[in-house]
């Protein structure tokens, strides 16, 4: 294994040395007095000294660790956490570690990608049902979509870390709606309004698209998109396939229009860079972090912009899919107990609110999943980003899309994105039409992946 899977070596420990987590930093805090209070009382007996690994991302959550490790510590100073922080794809960094036995106490997975579910039927991640019983953790300071994400044949395996409904903001450069004179979208704007502000706004020379998007290719986003008119990609128990309806040729249709017939949308672009650039009047099908990008990029650009939740569909859904991060725990850690007060910590109010606040280039400003988190006035009253925006951020999550419509049941992913992903394609060059006998062959195909085992 290289440096970024063995221990805390390395690049790591310099990152960490430099945010003030290194071992000697840790163990500093930790032998300062704990204040009465959470986790610990006056007059406590001396606990033994442990530490407690969390193997997570180096660098989307980078600000949030020197922040609240400390603190941490100052209420738990018997237990000195330590990231294990880790570039590249974390997903098989975790794969990697898990087969060597160096695998954190606590884990940071994603379930967008059923990954807590497969560590745990892989026997490397354990349920929480014990631990949530014996502390009484009331499961509603989540959101309900955040907390289904994590749970498995009716056990409870993850927490969750951070999430937000993902594929319903609607940004759009408000400058080129001035110069077209046109009124921008708004909460009551429809699908058919969206295409008939795109074709307005869209030059036949290319250098000013009316809408940036694309019907996606993967599962997840392509189910959050074809929502909006009232279609779904597979059944709630998910083993079979439903993209063979009149709504789903309805919603793919849509697009095959934006492509090849009005020509407002270019599906082969790099749609968050063309708007990005300004030369495009809306990006859809995106989530509201992305104004990380758009932000800096309109002050260099020196256009203005907004944003609204996505277009009604036909049945007024705006469609979307919640995605969620996790933590989990380790089924080979020697300290369950600690682990377990590492987990809630890094799963509470205060965590989810330092990762909303995040700045640093290439951080992700997703909150933690909880109401508690995007109604706080620091969350909606951000120093950088405009208070509308961060609202809409919050009314999202009252849309009622889960992503559960997102993940075949037998967890076959790559195979079932795949599939997917090729017809897509077609649509995308021109080279096939969403019609009744194109969808059905490509929902015999999606069927053909449900039915393999999990």
């Amino acid at each position: 294994m290289g440096p970024e899977t063995r221990g805390l070596g390395g690049s790591r420990r310099r990152l960490l040395e430099e945010a003030g987590l290194a071992t000697g930093a840790v163990m500093a805090a930790a032998c300062g007095p704990a204040p009465a209070g959470e986790g610990q009382s006056a007059g406590t007996s001396a606990k033994r000294h442990v530490t407690v690994r969390i193997t997570a991302r180096q660098t989307p959550e980078q600000e949030m660790w020197p922040v609240r490790v400390p603190a941490f510590q100052q209420a738990y100073p018997h237990i000195t956490v330590e990231p294990d922080l880790h570039a590249g794809n974390i997903q098989e960094k975790i794969a990697a570690l898990i087969a060597a036995n160096t695998i954190g106490d606590v884990v940071h997975t994603h379930p967008s990608q059923a990954q807590p579910q497969r560590l745990y039927l892989g026997k490397s991640m354990r349920d929480l049902d014990a631990l949530i019983a014996k502390d009484k953790l009331d499961l509603k300071a989540w959101y309900p979509q955040a907390i289904e994400a994590g749970r498995l044949d009716g056990k409870i395996i993850s927490l969750p870390f951070k999430g937000k409904m993902a594929g319903v903001a609607l940004f759009f450069n408000e400058t080129l709606f001035e110069q077209g004179g046109i009124k921008p979208p708004d909460l009551n704007t429809t699908v058919t309004d969206l295409m008939d502000m795109a074709i307005k706004l869209t030059r036949p020379d290319g250098s000013q698209w009316g809408l940036a998007g694309s019907l996606p290719k993967d599962a997840r986003t392509h189910v959050a998109t074809i929502r909006r008119w009232n279609a779904e990609l597979m059944s709630k128990d998910q083993k079979k396939a439903t993209l063979d309806t009149q709504e789903a040729r309805t919603a793919w249709s849509w697009f095959y229009d934006a492509f090849h017939r009005r020509k407002f949308m270019d599906p082969l672009a790099n749609a968050g860079q063309l708007f990005q650039q300004g030369k495009a009047a809306m990006l859809i099908n995106g989530d509201f972090n992305q104004k990380t990008t758009i932000h800096p990029a309109a002050q260099t650009q020196g256009f203005k912009y907004s944003a609204t939740l996505v277009a009604k569909g036909p049945t007024g859904r705006r469609g979307g899919v919640w995605i969620p991060d996790a933590l989990q725990l380790s089924t080979g850690t020697p300290n369950a107990d600690e682990a377990w007060q590492v987990l809630k910590w890094f799963t509470d109010k205060e965590t989810g609110l330092t990762l909303a606040l995040q700045k640093a280039q290439g951080t992700s400003t997703t909150p933690g999943a909880r109401p508690d988190v995007y109604n706080d006035p620091r969350f909606l009253n951000h120093e950088v980003f405009p208070k509308h925006i961060q609202e809409l951020d919050r009314d999202a999550n009252q849309l009622p899309e889960d992503y559960v419509g997102s993940i075949p049941h037998n967890y076959k992913i790559p195979e079932f994105n795949a599939a997917l992903g090729a017809a897509v394609d077609k649509v995308w060059k021109n080279e096939g039409e969403p019609t009744p006998s194109f969808l059905k062959a490509l929902n015999d195909e999606l069927q053909n992946v449900l039915s393999l085992p999990r």
